[in-house]
């Protein structure tokens, strides 16, 4: 291991490698612990013990030596650990928190994460009310250790000289006004078939938000097998092998519902329906770039970019045909369906990432809190409840979400535009993609689409262009 002394003076390239393998033997520590709470298998995870396991790959010494040394990326890389280790603590208590959380639902004290999932089937809109509340008095008992860890990491980043993405942030912004017509206007016909009137004039909240969005009259149509064979096929089209993701299905208590990636492998409990097609195709594309890359060298938005990538054949309707066997006569508004739900998704994160970007420049408390219900409310024309910000809180994840479904938009126009509709049938597609991902990354910088590409394509579908 590195001492102290030895990182106080310089670096050469080979102590330069050996903390890039501490960088990943503790990237993929941290996420075999977290995908153990995640799935339900322990209720409090053990990370700050992690962390003295490899104190290198978190030191701020490191830090300063990889700079000295003009190895700019590891450093921000080591100094973003480095802020993790700060709020480690913190974290372990919100999640153990989060495990035992419940609410008072409409027949009784209800887990959390069983709420969630109820109001996203339950026919009765005053009971769907009751779990909605029910989810943020649960919420709330992760709120204050959760706000506490993410301001520890905050000030940990600033001190290490980490600044936040105010560039993306601007273009998030961009990418919301893209598509503010368009989600208006569709979400508008689907609510008010149902009674309902998004905000700022109607009374459509974000439980019945989320209600509507599961699309359950679609549920025959996504049967509760989305990693079917034509999907692997399309994922081998791709060039992304999620036949070695190891994919952990099984039915828990505390299990997070959803799909959920980590290093090569999958939490998934099943929401039913459209929902588990798009989140297990997601995370399948992310888990397979996580156990094919190095955390130390890989692009941030690289797992993000094939993950969005493999959820966008959904919108390709000889694709969802093929997959999902829905008519081609009707395969495009089931897209739009879809595609209504991610940019949805895109819309939540687009303005979740610019509070939590206040939050890693200072802001707390109140006017966290506020600044949360504000901007989620407008995104989503749908009232938002206040004691849900610290969800939304790590930046970095939501960065990487942004800039992944930029990409995959911008490599899905290409790859239409070189291999035809049904590129993933291509052999050429595997071989135009397998060299980003042998390079770790979607692209070259310079050729960063913009954020707002991810949501014009949407609008694309939405519009039927």
């Amino acid at each position: 291991m590195l001492s102290s002394a030895r990182m106080m003076g310089g670096m050469d390239s080979g102590e330069v490698e050996e903390v890039r393998s501490e960088v990943d033997a503790l990237r993929r520590d941290l996420a075999e612990e977290r995908f153990r709470h995640v799935a339900g298998l322990a209720a409090r995870p053990s990370l700050a013990p992690i962390f003295e396991t490899h104190p290198v790959a978190a030191h701020r010494d490191t830090v300063r030596a990889l700079r000295e040394a003009g190895e700019r990326d590891l450093s921000d890389r080591v100094a973003g650990l480095a802020a993790e280790r700060a709020s480690a603590e913190g974290e372990e208590r919100w999640r153990a928190a989060d495990a035992s959380a419940t609410g008072l639902g409409p027949d009784g004290p209800v887990p959390l994460s069983e709420a969630e999932l109820a109001l996203l089937h339950d026919r009765d809109r005053e009971r769907r009310g009751m779990l909605g509340r029910a989810v943020v008095e649960g919420a709330h008992a992760s709120a204050a250790p959760r706000e506490a860890a993410a301001e520890a990491r905050a000030a940990a980043r600033s001190s290490l000289g980490l600044t936040p993405a105010w560039e993306e942030v601007v273009q998030a912004d961009g990418l919301l006004a893209a598509s503010d017509a368009a989600y208006a206007d569709l979400l508008g016909w689907f609510a008010r078939r149902d009674g309902l009137e998004p905000h700022p004039r109607g009374d459509l909240d974000r439980t019945e938000l989320l209600h509507l969005l599961a699309f359950r009259d679609h549920d025959g149509l996504f049967r509760s097998a989305p990693l079917s064979r034509a999907v692997l096929d399309g994922f081998d089209g791709l060039g992304a092998d999620v036949r070695r993701v190891r994919l952990d299905g099984g039915a828990r208590a505390a299990k997070w519902p959803g799909a959920h990636p980590f290093e090569g492998r999958v939490s998934f409990r099943r929401q039913g329906g459209l929902a588990d097609w798009i989140d297990l195709m997601d995370a399948a594309g992310r888990a397979s770039v996580l156990g094919a890359s190095r955390p130390s060298t890989r692009d941030p938005a690289l797992a993000a970019t094939v993950g969005a990538l493999g959820v966008g054949l959904l919108l390709e309707p000889r694709f969802l045909a093929a997959a999902a066997g829905a008519e081609r006569k009707g395969s495009r508004d089931v897209a739009r369906r879809l595609a209504l739900r991610l940019l949805f998704q895109l819309r939540v994160r687009a303005a979740a990432f610019r509070v939590a970007t206040e939050v890693e420049r200072g802001t707390g408390g109140r006017a966290w809190h506020e600044a949360h219900r504000e901007a989620l409310t407008r995104a989503t024309l749908a009232s938002w409840p206040d004691g849900l910000a610290h969800r939304d809180d790590d930046a970095g994840e939501l960065r990487a979400t942004l800039a992944g479904a930029a990409w995959a938009a911008a490599i899905r126009h290409d790859l239409r535009e070189r291999f035809d509709e049904d590129y993933w049938r291509n052999p050429r597609t595997g071989e135009a993609l397998s060299g980003r991902l042998a390079a770790g990354s979607p692209g070259p910088q310079e050729e960063r689409p913009p954020l707002a590409g991810a949501a014009e394509a949407l609008v694309s579908v939405l519009e039927g262009i």
